[in-house]
């Protein structure tokens, strides 16, 4: 997996109050997650400790599933998530120190959790999750935002070119209110190979037009350098807000490239099986010349019923013979005496042609 980020605090802002997260959790699991907030809870951002929490308490429960392990349902993985949010916005809630009357922080928060090939989104706000599919950029999440001007013109949109004066209004977002109110939307997708998954902050994705933002994701440069493209085009339409962009490709792909170059690889099993019958056929083999050499010499009796000096042993192998004819004499075996016969059956091992020359030679006649 390839994984690029870039932020910027964009025209109208003196700090950049964004966040983003990409870890790698667990073997074949990865959490993505981009988090837009405003204010500080103890001196931390709020989109900063939204997206510490989410993640510590998605970490959390794949522990306890691991120990003892157990598989994990795609309603677990909504569940997990779930509780991951809810954690965050209490935790924001009540660090926050805000009131039913004043809101002192909140935040937005995306987050894609990538489980081998299934990708589970959690959504709260406006940030966006995009999925990259053949150089095609299709959007996971809606925006749960409206815009002012919309409210003010009884919903009729802006006149095309018209520059908004001031943000969209956000209907839902962590922090403000109990976590019943802002319970995450949820999805979940199958990814294919070669996937690239983007996150970005409305900073971004509100400035850069779609016909602008496919191409800029999906050239053929790094994920870093495409991320930074986009960030850019933002700060050239007069982007005011921050925004933040995050790009995983080959999202199918647990851990960074470095990672993957360090893995071992897996050995096929037909390869294994391969190799193994190589290393049968060459011990097959070699115990086989070994019987064939002189040192492994008899008497016996050949298909005619000559008798013949043979190298190697008298037995067959799945009907392969374990030896060769060295020489044939003009002695057929039903001339000699029975006793000899018996034992030219079974093989007369020698020490060389002339020993069996010359134990054919004492051998009486018929």
């Amino acid at each position: 997996m390839e994984v690029g980020v870039a932020t910027d605090v964009g025209a109208g802002q003196r700090s950049n109050e964004d966040a983003w997260s990409a870890e790698q959790l667990h073997k074949n699991v990865t959490l993505l997650a981009v988090a837009d907030g405003f204010g500080r809870a103890h001196g931390v951002p709020a989109a900063t400790l939204v997206l510490e929490t989410v993640r510590d308490a998605v970490r959390r429960e794949l522990r306890r599933a691991t120990f003892p392990s157990r598989t994990l349902s795609p309603t677990d993985v909504r569940q997990l998530l779930v509780s991951a949010f809810t954690e965050a916005n209490d935790r924001l809630y009540r660090l926050g120190g805000g009131s039913d009357d004043c809101v002192t922080t909140a935040s937005t928060c995306t987050a894609v959790l990538v489980i081998n090939d299934q990708a589970f989104i959690a959504h709260v706000g406006d940030s966006r999750a995009y999925l990259l599919r053949r150089n095609e950029l299709v959007a996971l999440t809606n925006d749960e935002s409206i815009v002012p001007e919309l409210v003010r013109s009884g919903g009729h949109p802006a006149r095309p070119g018209k520059q908004r004066s001031s943000r969209p209004l956000l209907m839902r977002a962590l922090g403000i209110e109990d976590a019943v109110a802002v319970a995450p939307k949820v999805s979940h997708y199958t990814l294919h190979q070669r996937d690239a998954i983007a996150l970005m902050t409305d900073g971004a994705h509100r400035a850069v037009p779609l016909a602008d933002l496919q191409p800029a994701l999906t050239n053929r440069d790094s994920a870093d350098a495409s991320a930074q493209r986009v960030v850019a085009l933002a700060r050239i339409a007069g982007g005011a807000d921050n925004a933040t962009v995050l790009l995983a490709r080959d999202v199918t792909v647990h851990g960074s490239a470095a990672d993957q170059a360090r893995a071992p690889r897996r050995r096929w099993p037909g390869v294994m099986l391969l190799i193994a019958l190589a290393l049968f056929v060459i011990t097959t083999a070699g115990i086989i010349a070994w019987w064939f050499s002189d040192n492994h010499l008899y008497l016996g009796t050949d298909e005619t019923g000559k008798v013949a000096l043979f190298a190697g042993t008298p037995a067959s192998f799945y009907g392969i013979p374990l030896h060769m004819t060295r020489k044939t004499y003009d002695v057929t075996a039903q001339s000699l005496p029975t006793a000899v016969q018996h034992d030219l059956d079974h093989g007369v091992q020698v020490v060389g042609q002339n020993a069996a020359d010359d134990y054919l030679r004492t051998q009486p006649r018929h």
